[in-house]
């Protein structure tokens, strides 16, 4: 019962300062507001991505009737690429340039004459492109195009394993492979279980990265009684040197449980994050980054003599953990990556990015359950360091 009410006055005493309020609620919301829209062209792959349909201009020549020029139309008229393109003919090079430069045309493919006499020889098959000035629609057209081509070598290539009888009859399974498929798969990178957005990235990061920043408000508090000596004035009193370091924990602990609420269903309002289906997955996730939180907390204001060089030295881990493990940006080193894999927020981060991409419950908790590992961890180094060192005024 002493625990709680020394928890409960913990928590009115830090909701009271302005600065804590601040740093701990609006900032992270406002930081994953910045950084979503910033980068959502660099990392956002929802639906507002998706470029309209291309306006592709084709050349080829107007006595192209072999079976390349049939797989062609074919593939053009399928209707997974027909939802993707508007295809036109060109009768020569200039009109296509010319249609490039009147904003007519998106993107330009020009079928080399003698492509059908070049892949019988065995060579790789190969269209020229003219680009337009959109370069987000120039990618489309040379990815599209290029899975065309890539089908056509690898039946090329098979065609070289088995002989060259195999080539004769090439053309005809190529003609009919082409009527019958695209090549070409469409997904809605928007949805789940594709991709996760800017604004789901840098929340599920943020949230995991303010978290832990509750440790700092915790080795705050420890310092303060320690600095206003009003300590010694709770020692005095009839309560274990536990209870009162207990109830500081539990009152931040709740602090920072408070603020993952905020900063899950603020951002879920506001930004329209997507946080998966399993709401107590992320209490429990939640829960592991307040255990980590609250431990961190605890080993800096044991081992440093000040305030200020704990917070300094708990505010570099943090921003050093969130750094490394892609909290501000994706890091694709693989040294780098193998050192974050011992960190809170690289499990913290993957726990909710799989969860936004409604990933088997089974992957997920082999996420939560290396979390766990980092957070058992923590915990055993505060419990030796707190029975060596202990709280109490110096």
């Amino acid at each position: 019962m002493k625990v709680w009410h020394i928890c409960i006055f913990e928590l009115r005493r830090i909701l009271k300062i302005r600065s804590v309020l601040l740093n701990l609620f609006i900032l992270p919301l406002l930081l994953i507001f910045i950084l979503g829209t910033a980068l959502s062209s660099t990392m956002d792959t929802g639906k507002g991505a998706i470029p309209d349909s291309v306006r592709v201009g084709i050349l080829q020549a107007e006595s192209s009737s072999g079976w390349v020029s049939k797989a062609l139309k074919s593939f053009v008229a399928s209707p997974a690429i027909a939802s993707m393109m508007n295809v036109q003919s060109m009768s020569s090079e200039e009109e296509a340039v010319y249609a490039l430069r009147r904003g007519e045309l998106d993107f330009a493919v020009i079928v080399p004459a003698d492509l059908e006499e070049q892949i019988m020889k065995g060579k790789e098959a190969k269209l020229q492109w003219i680009l337009g000035k959109d370069g987000t629609l120039n990618v489309v057209g040379q990815t599209l195009f290029a899975r065309f081509t890539d089908e056509l070598n690898r039946q090329v290539a098979g065609a070289k394993v088995l002989g060259p009888e195999a080539m004769a009859v090439m053309g005809v399974k190529s003609q009919t492979n082409a009527s019958n498929a695209s090549f070409v798969t469409v997904s809605s990178p928007g949805k789940a279980g594709n991709s996760y957005s800017a604004s789901q990235y840098y929340a599920a990061s943020m949230l995991a990265m303010f978290m832990l920043y509750s440790g700092m408000t915790t080795s705050n508090s420890l310092f303060g009684e320690r600095d206003k000596k009003t300590l010694m004035r709770l020692q005095a009193a009839p309560i274990g040197n536990g209870v009162i370091f207990a109830g500081k924990i539990a009152g931040n602990s709740l602090l920072a449980f408070m603020q993952a609420i905020l900063i899950v269903l603020m951002t879920h309002w506001l930004y329209g994050v997507n946080w998966g289906t399993h709401p107590w997955l992320i209490v429990l996730i939640c829960v592991l980054i307040t255990l980590a939180s609250m431990t961190l907390g605890v080993i800096v204001s044991l081992l440093f003599k000040n305030a200020t060089s704990a917070s300094a030295a708990l505010q570099g881990i943090i921003i050093a953990m969130t750094f490394i493990s892609g909290g501000f940006t994706p890091i694709a080193i693989d040294f780098v990556q193998r050192i974050s894999e011992f960190t809170v927020n690289h499990w913290a981060l993957q726990s909710f990015l799989r969860m936004m991409l409604n990933a088997p419950v089974s992957e997920i908790m082999s996420s939560i359950m290396m979390l766990s590992a980092v957070c058992a961890v923590l915990v055993a180094a505060a419990a030796l360091i707190y029975r060596k060192a202990g709280y109490r005024y110096e």
